[in-house]
């Protein structure tokens, strides 16, 4: 068996996240989550959040989140090498999916 190229490994790191193989978390209730490690959210209701940090920094302003109600069904991807550390939620609930 040969040993795959640099390019095909990175292939197949990208197709395990999309598929989901860290696994997920549901996220409800209005109490901080922190110690996550996702690189993204789907809205399951509509859902607002209190905060929503990226590699342990507030990214509410940044990303548009302040007092913005997210639709059901949305998908909030963060960016490549970057991880969702802390959540906290004002209403909705949300699953995390884990890097």
């Amino acid at each position: 068996m040969s040993k795959l190229s640099p390019g095909e490994v990175e292939s197949l790191s990208q197709l395990r996240k999309v598929s989901g193989t860290g696994g997920f978390k549901l996220l409800t209730g209005t109490a901080l989550q922190s110690g996550l490690n996702g690189y993204a959210i789907v809205a399951n209701t509509d859902t607002i959040f209190a905060a929503f940090k990226i590699d342990g920094v507030d990214s509410m302003a940044k990303l548009g989140l302040a007092t913005q109600t997210i639709k059901a069904g949305a998908y909030l991807p963060v960016p490549e090498g970057q991880a969702i550390t802390d959540i906290q939620l004002t209403s909705g609930d949300c699953i995390i999916y884990n890097l």
